[in-house]
């Protein structure tokens, strides 16, 4: 079953479950009252039993009309009610000033969630969707130029609106309940359609607070492993369409080691200009054209090419402090520019946790610290300096 299809996690949902269970129950009456006598009379005036003579052609009955037209007539105006009222509750914004307004892009075949700058200026960019609890949502929503219809369905909140290409539709929520609720497209959208999944998680409002005024991919994300590249990767939906860790074919070509085959500027194209340069066996206007700021192409790029989690080890371990790696100035420490064809992947794995083994000419022991790091994080920083 959908995550949180049995609650009610929108202060309107009640009100369009109440809209549909009115509905249903005029439906039965309705049905009832139409195929019961049907089958009665059909019972009742079989031909084995009643002779054409005997049949009675009537052609007026003022009360039967008149309760034919009166309760159906009062039937609909309550309809009515119910269905303007709970729509009046989905479609009426609240106060923008008073709400968060959320970006939504939906695209072959992901979600993607763009939030107001903070008080810093940092814009989150998530996969899934973080809102705190008893606060107004405002979403403006659209899909690219070249892509195609989608719809936004949270089943949990009774709520879907169509995303359509160049155009913006808007919807609202505001959700009492913590929790986490599914997301789907409820719009035939192609190949993926299926698999074009995402997620409501209400939180509380402390968290969201938080999160919000930091640099963090998601809350509560302290010990998160995920580099910016592939934050980028993923809150792009490029993860739906191509592999990186395999060399399978999900919609485009597996990306694995794609920085080996292909240099810096073929692959901002691909992502810029993807109809420009098509690779073999692949369609022309299935991809489409990604707006990446330099920072996120430069992150996805050092993503491809493996070095970004590495990079941000020798960033939050201080190396850049005493080493330069981009040229040969010495700061504390000799430069780390070429190492690799100087140095094996040895000496440099002993150089981090124990400096005071092999001291280069030139330099003295007891600066540079031991760095306590797990094989994984050696790996990585040592691949991100041979890089260079």
């Amino acid at each position: 079953m959908l995550e949180g299809f049995d609650s009610q996690a929108a202060t309107f949902a009640a009100d369009v479950d109440q809209a549909l269970y009115v509905n249903l129950v005029f439906s039965i009456v309705l049905f009832i009252s139409v195929i019961g006598p049907m089958l009665f009379f059909a019972w009742k005036y079989r031909a084995s039993k009643v002779k054409n003579e005997d049949i009675e052609n009537v052609v007026h009955h003022t009360g039967l009309e008149i309760t034919w037209t009166v309760i159906p007539t009062i039937m609909m105006f309550v309809l009515f009610y119910y269905g303007y009222s709970s729509m009046r509750a989905l479609r009426t914004m609240p106060d923008v000033q008073t709400s968060i307004p959320i970006s939504v892009i939906g695209q072959k075949w992901s979600w993607g969630y763009t939030y107001p700058a903070n008080a810093n200026g940092y814009v989150h960019k998530t996969s899934e969707l973080y809102v705190p609890i008893d606060k107004n949502i405002i979403l403006s929503m659209t899909a690219p130029i070249n892509d195609v219809l989608h719809s936004f369905f949270v089943p949990a909140f009774r709520m879907k609106e169509d995303v359509v290409p160049g155009r913006i539709t808007k919807q609202w929520f505001n959700s009492p309940t913590l929790g986490s609720y599914d997301i789907e497209c409820a719009e035939f959208c192609g190949t993926r359609h299926s698999y074009m999944l995402s997620k409501i998680n209400v939180i509380s409002k402390a968290d969201y607070e938080a999160w919000f005024n930091s640099e963090k991919r998601t809350p509560g994300a302290e010990d998160s492993k995920v580099s910016k590249g592939q934050d980028v990767f993923e809150t792009n939906g490029c993860n739906g369409c191509h592999s990186m860790n395999d060399d399978s074919i999900i919609v485009g070509p597996s990306l694995k080691g794609i920085s080996d085959k292909y240099d810096a500027q073929y692959i901002k194209d691909a992502l810029t200009k993807p109809d420009k340069d098509i690779p073999e066996g692949f369609s022309a206007g299935v991809m489409p054209a990604f707006n990446l700021s330099d920072e996120e192409m430069s992150e996805l790029l050092k993503f491809f090419n493996n070095t970004d989690k590495g990079e941000e080890l020798y960033m939050n371990n201080g190396c850049n402090g005493c080493h330069s790696i981009d040229d040969d100035s010495v700061l504390v420490g000799p430069s780390l520019k070429n190492i690799s064809e100087k140095r094996s992947d040895t000496y440099l794995k002993d150089a981090i946790k124990a400096p005071n083994k092999d001291v280069p000419e030139g330099f003295s022991a007891g600066i540079m610290p031991a760095f306590a790091l797990s094989d994984a994080e050696m790996k990585e920083l040592v691949k991100y300096i041979k890089a260079k």
